[in-house]
């Protein structure tokens, strides 16, 4: 079983902490919300760039 959580009135949602830090998400990742098969996805961004390269590289990392 999962764990409860609310809305509130601007339709925000808290994520518990022992979750986030089960999956390894911290107050600085950025994170992308999807809908699969009726489901809200929820993943991690990661966003670097590579030496010498002035690019940003955006990679999704599924949890599931």
């Amino acid at each position: 079983m999962g764990t409860l959580s609310c809305l509130t009135p601007n339709g925000q949602v808290t994520i518990p902490r022992q979750i986030l830090k089960s999956l390894g998400i911290g107050s600085e990742n950025q994170v992308c919300i999807n809908i699969e098969k009726g489901c809200l996805v929820l993943t991690r961004v990661e966003v670097g760039t590579e030496k010498g390269n002035s690019n940003t590289r955006v990679e999704a990392i599924s949890f599931l």
